[in-house]
Parts: C-alpha cells; sequence; structure tokens
C-alpha cells in the first residue's frame, strides 16, 4: 500500500512514524526546508511513556516524483488546504482515497445532505468553492483525532496520550453496505497501533470531537491556560458549557444526535490534563489561528439553521482581536 502524508506537523509527524512501521510504503511531503531539515536530522518522537524514538521517514517535497498513491493523509491546517491542491494532483489515481485530518468542520461537510445545507460550500472554511471543485468529496474518507500531539522543537514531536481516531466516509454509509477504504484505513492504524474506529455517520463524530475544541481552544488562547486547568477553574468551564451549548443546537438542528452529554464531554477535555491546545500552540508560535473551521463554522451553521448563538459570537470577536494584535504588533 502507498501512503502519502502532506504535512510534517505534530500529527504528520505521529503519522509518518506510526504507519512507516506497518509494512506500508510511507511518504512524508513536506516544505522543502522541513524536507530538507528532516533528511539531515531525522525525526524524534517522545512517547506517552517518555520513550524517546529517532526516526528517519522517507521523506520529500516534490509529491511528483511519487505518482499515484492508495492514500493520501492530509495533515496541515483547515486553512493551509488550499495550498495543497498542486500537491495533491499527482498524488491522485483513479482508486486514490483522501483523508482530510482537520479541525471543525470540514469544507466537505455538507456533501449529499439535505437543507439547509444541499451541496452549498461553506464560506467559512471555502469562501469561493476552491476545495469543493478540486477535491470530488466522493474520495474523502472523514477523520477525527483525539490524540494529544505537540511539536516539541525542530524535528520533534511528543506524543502525550490518546491513540483513538474515527473514520467514515463523506457521502456516508446510508446502505449499510459498509466503505472498503474505510476497511483499508482502520486496518492500516490498528497495525501502527493506535485504536481506529469506523463509522457510518462521521458527522456525528466530528461534532463530539469539535465541541470541545470549540469553547476550550479559543478560551485557551484567551486565558494562556492549559485544557485541564479551563475545563476545572468553575469559571471557564461554565463558558465553555455555554458555547458547548449553543453548539449542541446548531448540530441537532442539522441532524445529530449526541450520545453524550455536555459534562460527560467537558471531563474527557479534562482527562487530557495539562495540555496545550493546538490553537494555544499556534498563538504562542506566532501562526494563523483556526478560527474560521473552529468557530466561524459553527457560526455560519447557526445562520442556516436560525440558532442564536451569541456566546459563541462573543468569544469569537475576542480571540479575532487578540490574534490580529498579536500580528500587528509583530509586524
Amino acid at each position: 500500500m502507498k501512503v502519502a502524508i502532506i504535512g510534517a506537523g505534530a500529527v504528520g509527524g505521529l503519522l509518518a512514524a506510526r504507519l512507516g512501521a506497518t509494512g506500508a510504503e510511507v511518504t512524508l511531503v513536506a516544505r522543502p526546508n522541513a524536507a530538507a531539515a528532516i533528511r539531515r536530522n531525522g525525526m524524534t518522537m517522545v512517547t506517552p511513556l517518555n520513550r524517546v524514538a529517532r526516526l528517519n521517514p522517507r521523506v520529500t517535497d516534490d509529491s511528483l516524483s511519487l505518482g499515484p498513491q492508495d492514500l493520501v493523509f492530509l495533515c496541515v491546517k483547515s486553512h493551509a488546504l488550499r495550498g495543497t491542491i498542486d500537491t495533491l494532483a499527482p498524488l491522485l489515481g483513479r482508486e486514490t482515497t483522501i483523508v482530510p485530518m482537520v479541525n471543525g468542520i470540514p469544507w466537505w461537510y455538507p456533501h449529499r445532505q439535505p437543507e439547509p445545507l444541499a451541496d452549498r460550500p461553506l464560506a467559512s472554511v471555502d469562501p469561493d468553492g476552491l476545495l469543493w471543485r478540486s477535491i470530488d468529496p466522493d474520495r474523502v474518507v472523514g477523520a477525527t483525532t483525539f490524540v494529544a500531539v505537540e511539536g516539541d522543537g525542530p524535528c520533534r514531536i511528543r506524543h502525550v496520550s490518546d491513540q483513538r481516531f474515527v473514520f467514515g466516509a463523506a457521502g456516508g454509509d446510508a446502505g449499510g453496505g459498509g466503505n472498503p477504504a474505510v476497511d483499508r484505513i482502520v486496518t492500516l492504524f490498528g497495525q501502527a497501533g493506535f485504536q481506529p474506529a469506523k463509522t457510518g455517520d462521521i458527522r456525528q463524530a466530528i461534532w463530539v470531537k469539535l465541541w470541545g475544541n470549540l469553547a476550550f481552544n479559543p478560551l485557551s488562547v484567551l486565558t494562556g491556560s492549559t485544557l485541564g486547568r479551563l475545563c476545572n477553574d468553575p469559571g471557564t468551564r461554565d463558558v465553555g458549557r455555554a458555547m458547548m451549548l449553543e453548539a449542541k443546537q446548531v448540530a441537532e438542528r442539522l441532524g445529530i444526535v449526541f450520545t453524550t452529554s455536555v459534562d460527560e464531554r467537558i471531563a474527557m477535555s479534562a482527562g487530557v490534563g495539562d495540555f496545550r491546545t493546538s490553537m494555544l500552540q499556534d498563538y504562542e508560535g506566532g501562526r494563523r489561528l483556526e478560527l474560521e473551521a473552529i468557530l466561524g463554522s459553527v457560526i455560519e451553521l447557526a445562520e442556516r439553521t436560525g440558532v442564536e448563538v451569541p456566546m459563541l459570537r462573543a468569544v469569537l470577536a475576542m480571540v479575532d482581536l487578540k490574534a490580529r494584535e498579536r500580528r500587528m504588533a509583530a509586524a
């Protein structure tokens, strides 16, 4: 099986390390500077048990040299997906499956959905419909990642906790016959030692993951606090809970059925402990924040479904201003 991973960040590095040990032909596709650094220094992964593994993954900055792949994982931030289109094109054969591992509501979410979605792209995550036109949603297997992993210096990643991934076809599984591509991915991840699961309704899994992210990722930027502290502090817990309840109304208008309560989901996040959210890591690193996919998309869906979300709007406004002020200060 030929597997390409676009993006050499924390998640991409973790997949390259673990999938590369399965016997699959795995290649990490990175920007030129990152690819050169990995070739020169290799990669170092610190496991949840603080074991240190040094790796030399196959890496390239030229996707044209690889040819068509069986699986392509997009491990970049949601706002960076547009920049992967040219890199992705040479990797696509007739049977290639694309697996975007992105936070928030993905661009393909309206695919084969009833009103008020009805195959209409979301302006928050795909402003001009470029992703919708360029990447066939029927090729896509959606994914939710529950692993906590972070960059820990040049060519070094730290896998903090959890092994869980959930996969499901973007087009759903209305017939109940399963999806061979999903099955292949689940088998591969099982061989890599992860805890993968498949679902016929990947959108429900996306909301369960997003439910915590949309509350505590932005709050981590506003406070500088770790996930455990945000979930256990009465004040920030209440703010996060209010945000989650607003999002729950939006999701339920779209037909999502939650089998987990708000408090159970907060407990899941608290269990990660003193982990800096990916959004806080990006803020501290001076990188663009995933506000559009994590908060803007939910607010856009709220507008389509007629749900009022004042707390989500207020938090988005504050985090957006803080991010803009940081950019101006750095200019």
